[in-house]
C-alpha cells in the first residue's frame, strides 16, 4: 500500500511536471519576449509579444498587444490589443485600449487616451483628457490638457493648447501659447502666450510674445511681434508686423499696421508706422489702380466752383506736432477745410475730417487746373479776336488815312479849280470893263 501510494505519487508529480512543462512550451510559442518587473505586471497577457512592463500593474490588462513599453506604476493599466505604445510614467497611457503608436513620458500623460493613435505627450498631465484624438504632440506640463478628438495638434510648452478639446491642426510654441483655445483649427502660435485667449478662431498665426493674445473667435489674422494684433478679439483678416503693432478696436477687418507701434484705426486700411513716422521711401512713386471699367456714378464737377474754393483756402506751412520744425515742414491745406469743401458730392462722402487722400487731392487740382487752362484758352481766344478787331481798325484807319489823303487832294484840286475860276472870272470881267470904258 505504501508502494502503491508512493508509486501515484511519482506518477502525478510526473504527469503535473510533463503538463507544466507543455504549457510552458505552448506559452512560449504564443507569448514571446515579454519582460515584466512588478505586482500585476503584464498579469492577463495572454498572445502578446515583445512587451515590457516595469512597475505595479504596468500593461496590466494586456492581452494579444504587441511591443508596448510601460514604465511606472498603472502605466498601459488598460491597454488590451493597443500596438507600438510606450509610457514612461505613473499612470502614462492609463486609459489606453487599443490606441497604437503613442509616447507618453511623465505623470499622467495621455491618462485618458482609449484609441487614440501616433500621439506624442511629454511633461505633467501632457495630453491627460486625450481620447481618441490622433497625431497629436504635447511637450511641456499641461500641454494639450483637455484635448480630447482634436487631430494634429502640436504643443510645446507649460499650458500649451491646454484647453483644446476638439480643435486640429492646430500648432502651439511657448508657455501659454494657445492656452484657451477649445476647437479652432489651423492656428499657429510661437510665443508665450502667443494666442492665448483664443477658443474657436481659426487660421491665425500669432508669433511673438503676447501675439493676438486677446483674439477669441476672429479667424485668418497674422500677428508677427511682441504684442502685435494684441487688441483683437473677434476681428477677422487683420495683420499686424511690428513690436506692439496693433488694431484700434477689437472688431476690424481687414486691417493692417507695419511699424513699431503702429495703429490702425478702420477696417480695409493700410497705416504705416507710428506718429514719430518722418519719410516713407520708395524706389518707385506709389502707384494705385484708376481703371475707368471698375467705376461708376460719375458726377460732373464745376471747375469755376473748384477754383472759388481753393481760394478760401487758409494755406500755410507747418509741422505735425512732435516733429522737429527745422527738419519736418510741409505745406498745404488742413483736412477740415478739405472736406468741408469737398466731402460731399452730392452722392456720397469723400475722405474725412482729419485726412486727405492723395488721390483726391490730386483730383481736385486736375480739375482746378482744368478750369485755370478752359480760362487761359478763352482768354487766348479773346485775344485772337481782339487781334482781329485791331487788324480790321488798322484797316479801316488806312482806308481812312487814305480817303482823308484823297479828299485833301479833292479839296486842293477844288480849291484850284475854284482859284482858276476866279482869276478867269476877274479876267473877263475886267475885260468887259475895258471894253465898255470910254
Amino acid at each position: 500500500m505504501f508502494c502503491h501510494s508512493t508509486n501515484t505519487a511519482s506518477f502525478l508529480s510526473a504527469l503535473f511536471a510533463a503538463l507544466i512543462f507543455s504549457l510552458s512550451l505552448a506559452g512560449g510559442v504564443a507569448a514571446q519576449g515579454n519582460t515584466s518587473v512588478g505586482i500585476g505586471a503584464l498579469q492577463n497577457n495572454t498572445t502578446g509579444s515583445f512587451n515590457t512592463a516595469t512597475g505595479n500593474s504596468a500593461l496590466f490588462s494586456n492581452t494579444t498587444g504587441n511591443q508596448n513599453t510601460a514604465n511606472g506604476t498603472n502605466a498601459l493599466v488598460l491597454n488590451t490589443t493597443g500596438d507600438f505604445n510606450t509610457a514612461n510614467g505613473v499612470n502614462s497611457l492609463f486609459s489606453n485600449t487599443t490606441g497604437d503608436l503613442n509616447t507618453a513620458s511623465g505623470v499622467q500623460t495621455l491618462y485618458s487616451n482609449t484609441t487614440g493613435t501616433n500621439n506624442t505627450a511629454t511633461g505633467l498631465n501632457a495630453l491627460f483628457s486625450n481620447t481618441t484624438g490622433s497625431y497629436n504632440t504635447a511637450n511641456g506640463d499641461s500641454a494639450l490638457l483637455l484635448n480630447t478628438t482634436g487631430h494634429f495638434n502640436t504643443a510645446s510648452g507649460l499650458n500649451a493648447l491646454r484647453d483644446n478639446t476638439t480643435g486640429s491642426y492646430n500648432t502651439a510654441s511657448g508657455n501659454d501659447a494657445l492656452r484657451n483655445n477649445t476647437a479652432g483649427i489651423v492656428n499657429t502660435a510661437s510665443g508665450i502666450q502667443a494666442l492665448f485667449s483664443n477658443t474657436t478662431g481659426d487660421y491665425n498665426t500669432a508669433s511673438g510674445y503676447g501675439a493676438l493674445f486677446s483674439n477669441t473667435t476672429g479667424d485668418i489674422n497674422t500677428a508677427i511681434g511682441t504684442f502685435a494684433l494684441i487688441n483683437n478679439t473677434t476681428g477677422s483678416f487683420n495683420t499686424a508686423i511690428g513690436f506692439n503693432a496693433n488694431v484700434s478696436a477689437g472688431n476690424l477687418t481687414n486691417a493692417t499696421a507695419i511699424g513699431n507701434g503702429a495703429t490702425v484705426n478702420a477696417s480695409n486700411k493700410i497705416r504705416l508706422g507710428n506718429t514719430s513716422v518722418t519719410v516713407i521711401e520708395g524706389q518707385v512713386a506709389l502707384t494705385f489702380p484708376s481703371d475707368k471699367t471698375q467705376k461708376e456714378n460719375f458726377q460732373p464737377v464745376d471747375g469755376e466752383e473748384v477754383l472759388g474754393k481753393i481760394r478760401g483756402f487758409e494755406l500755410s506751412s507747418w509741422n505735425f506736432i512732435g516733429h522737429d520744425p527745422k527738419k519736418f515742414r510741409h505745406y498745404g491745406p488742413m483736412a477740415q477745410d478739405f472736406f468741408a469743401a469737398f466731402g460731399h458730392d452730392g452722392l456720397g462722402q469723400i475722405g474725412s475730417e482729419t485726412t486727405i487722400n492723395s488721390g483726391d487731392l490730386a483730383g481736385i487740382l486736375m480739375i482746378a487746373v482744368q478750369a485755370l487752362e478752359k480760362r487761359t484758352a478763352e482768354l487766348k481766344q479773346k485775344e485772337a479776336q481782339v487781334a482781329v478787331l485791331e487788324s480790321k481798325v488798322e484797316e479801316l484807319n488806312a482806308k481812312q488815312n487814305y480817303f482823308e489823303t484823297v479828299a485833301a487832294r479833292v479839296e486842293a484840286l477844288e480849291l484850284r479849280k475854284n482859284h482858276s475860276i476866279q482869276i478867269t472870272a476877274e479876267k473877263s470881267l475886267g475885260d468887259k470893263m475895258v471894253d465898255v470904258m470910254p
